[in-house]
């Protein structure tokens, strides 16, 4: 008897695990589905631009993060500055962007910022390559320097 109190313990285990795994993989794909529906709106005095994810990094290297967050990202452009957040709320003038990059693999479609004032860079995945346009195409209105990616996006 207790040969199977094991095994039924075990079997048990392993069914709750998959079970979570699954649930966390549905939730993440419904995200990412309808984020790749959403489009730049409207927030208050700005435009929110919808992200499913956030991260700081370096300049220049926007694959290597310090810290990242999926709960609230956050990217707004307001008529006189940028409010972005990954852990916390930073607001800049779009004077302090040095430049605006487009990095794009299996899934990502990252906006990235990098400002003169600081060694670090706001990277902000839009899932969606039309959104990633539209917010370069905004930031260069806005008289953001674009990067030769972000702007063979807008060319392209």
């Amino acid at each position: 008897m207790g040969e199977w109190a094991v095994v039924f313990f075990f079997a048990a285990v392993v069914l709750l695990l998959a079970l979570g795994w699954a649930l966390l993989f549905l939730v993440f794909r419904r995200r990412l589905a309808s984020a790749r529906g959403s489009r730049i709106e409207p927030h208050g005095d700005g435009l929110r631009v919808p992200l499913v994810a956030a991260f700081s990094g370096w300049k220049g290297i926007p694959w290597l993060s310090w810290s990242s967050s999926n709960i609230n990202p956050t990217l707004i452009l307001h008529p006189d500055h940028i409010e972005c957040r990954v852990i916390r709320t930073r607001r800049k003038p779009y004077e302090a962007v040095s430049r605006v990059d487009y990095r794009e693999t299996f899934g990502t479609n990252n906006v990235v910022l990098e400002f003169a004032d600081s060694i670090s860079s706001f990277a902000g995945n839009t899932a969606n390559r039309v959104t990633a346009r539209d917010a370069i195409s905004r930031l260069s209105t806005r008289g953001c320097p674009l990067s030769v990616r972000a702007r063979s996006l807008l060319d392209g």
